[in-house]
């Protein structure tokens, strides 16, 4: 009686012990290959999943180290590209400001679909596909995937 309780102990430490290491090595694995992972799931036409993963773990995955490239870590967090280029996360969508420039373009906080490009005007939104375009084209140049 007492050999098969320690079997059965030692069988339940050797399992805890088996569970632990893999989830342990299925987090270390996903912090450092979130990316890779993203660039290559399948997405409808015009989202942009690397976008959420990026601005929303910012604080918790690896930032590489890239010319020009810079991290704000407070608050909601944000990419800097050679201080022309900011990409912020607002709460309930992601702002890409560019510091020669007016407009401000928006993208969904879910998928990061592009929603709409603003200008001062307060009447004045565009979510036409010319601004669908250099946003993507800005994305490309500010965040951090290779």
């Amino acid at each position: 009686m007492k050999k098969k309780i320690l079997v059965a102990l030692i069988l339940t430490f050797i399992s805890l012990l088996l569970w632990g290491i893999g989830k342990l090595y299925i987090a270390y694995n996903l912090s450092h290959y979130a990316g890779y992972y993203v660039q290559h799931m399948p997405r409808k036409e015009g989202m942009n999943p690397e976008l959420v993963i990026i601005l929303t773990h910012l604080d918790s995955i690896e930032r590489p180290e890239v010319n020009g490239l810079t991290y704000n870590l407070r608050g909601n967090g944000g990419i800097i590209k050679d201080d022309s280029f900011y990409l912020f996360d607002v709460s309930d969508e992601f702002q890409l400001t560019i510091s020669d420039e007016d407009g401000d373009y928006f993208f969904n906080h879910d998928n990061g679909e592009f929603l709409y490009y603003y200008t001062d005007d307060i009447d004045n939104t565009n979510s036409d596909t010319q601004y669908q375009k250099e946003a993507e084209l800005l994305l490309d140049k500010i965040l951090p995937l290779s």
